[in-house]
């Protein structure tokens, strides 16, 4: 892995660039689509390269492609299929820095090569002494010590280039919370307590975590028992019915995750998700978790009953307690109504579908994407939540998995289940 100085000098210059090119193609009057395709290229090659919390902020990044020119989402999203794995001449090195002898004389053998490989580490197959088949998740060399340089370096990176629509105070603000978010990333011992926890919590059906072996976990090695199925990105072929059932169960988790338990798992993707022939769906991966607070939950429940009732004054308010307005005192003018109107004729027609939504509903994406160009001059009056951002990411990454699937579910009814907690007095 590159030193942090030179981490830090190729995020700055792939910046530097992307403002050069801007430039000259206002200079040149140039294709924009071109100018930016050609940007999303240098910052895939940029952070994809330099691996660790660059490239992971790369991925989360692209998560937000309404926010982003088409062209550099496309780019970002490369990185999530991206990372090559590390020589295991490498990672076998690592084991023997992070186990003692103890501990390594409990593992029987370990497979050269990975099941998986990420942004900060990848996943080999072992089997114990005891029998026990294991996966072996190990962290890549100086990962964790270039975590505060890439955030400050990416953040400098963003506002150089320009391409966000947000302040340079609301940008710093969402960064302090993906740096501490990254911070628990790289901590394993952190994960294997956040599955401890995950797995004391009430069953959801068709939801099962991995068990972790603590007598060979670190700070930097994650050994859980393997858990066997497909991935999700091949359980397409499952048959309707089933993914119709993965559908309903993956939603009611992220539901009962934020409005009952008020601990959630921010990272879905497919890669870190296994499926059984009969539907059940084990998580894997939490490295990444957000705690919701209780008025969090609260004001989240109260935005969906508003939403429903097509309560605008409603809406502009609570917006205005979770801190989504510029300004908390900032009257609802004409046009932030329309804009409330138009998001809600968008979103709630195709997802309050009944019998059921179907995730692969070809016309909410392009009418969601126009309505939100539309909404752009708007944009001043509101502003991110950083607390809520890794909650954002969870249900955008919910809804590609989701979509991937194919899969229908009555959203409908769980929507208004949601509306229900925010008339009651003990609701979160």
């Amino acid at each position: 892995m590159p030193r942090r100085k030179g981490r830090g000098r190729a995020i700055l210059a792939a910046g530097a660039r992307t403002l050069g090119r801007g430039l000259f193609r206002a200079v040149r009057r140039s294709d924009k689509a071109a100018h930016w395709a050609r940007v999303g290229e240098d910052w895939f090659e940029t952070l994809g390269e330099l691996k660790g919390a660059a490239m992971k902020l790369g991925q989360i990044a692209s998560q937000y492609s309404d926010l982003l020119p088409p062209e550099i989402a496309a780019q970002l999203a490369r990185l999530q299929e991206s990372a090559q794995p590390h020589p295991w001449d490498e990672m076998r090195g690592l084991l023997d820095w992070h186990w003692t002898d103890e501990q390594r004389a409990l593992v029987e053998s370990v497979e050269p090569e990975p099941l998986a490989s990420a942004s900060i580490g990848q996943v080999h197959r072992g089997r114990l002494a005891d029998g026990r088949e294991v996966a072996i998740k190990i962290q890549y060399e100086g990962v964790a010590a270039a975590v505060d340089a890439d955030v400050r370096n990416l953040g400098r990176m963003l506002k150089l280039a320009g391409v966000l629509p947000i302040d340079g105070d609301s940008l710093d603000a969402l960064l302090v919370e993906v740096r501490e978010r990254m911070r628990e990333e790289v901590d394993y011992a952190l994960e294997r307590r956040h599955i401890e926890q995950f797995r004391a919590l009430p069953d959801i059906e068709g939801i099962v975590y991995p068990t972790p072996v603590p007598a060979l976990c670190t700070e930097r090695v994650l050994v859980m028992e393997y858990a066997a199925g497909r991935p999700l990105a091949t359980a397409g072929e499952l048959p309707q019915a089933t993914r119709d059932r993965i559908g309903e169960q993956f939603v009611d988790w992220i539901v009962a995750q934020i409005f009952d338990h008020g601990l959630l798992h921010a990272d879905p993707h497919p890669g870190n998700f296994r499926v059984a022939d009969d539907g059940t769906l084990t998580v894997l991966d939490f490295g990444c978790v957000k705690r919701i607070r209780p008025n969090e939950q609260r004001l989240m429940a109260q935005i969906v009953a508003a939403a429903l009732a097509r309560d605008w004054p409603r809406i502009h308010a609570l917006l205005g307690e979770i801190g989504s307005l510029s300004r908390p005192d900032r009257e609802m003018t004409e046009a932030m109504q329309r804009v409330y109107a138009a998001h809600a004729r968008v979103f709630l027609e195709h997802l309050l579908a009944e019998p059921h939504f179907d995730f692969k509903d070809p016309a909410l994406i392009p009418e969601a994407r126009a309505v939100i160009r539309e909404a752009l001059p708007q944009w001043r009056a509101f502003k991110p939540v950083p607390e809520l951002a890794f909650v954002a990411r969870s249900l955008s990454g919910g809804y590609w998995m989701l979509r991937s699937l194919s899969a229908r579910v009555d959203l409908k009814s769980r929507f208004e289940a949601i509306a229900a907690r925010a008339e009651t007095p003990d609701a979160p």
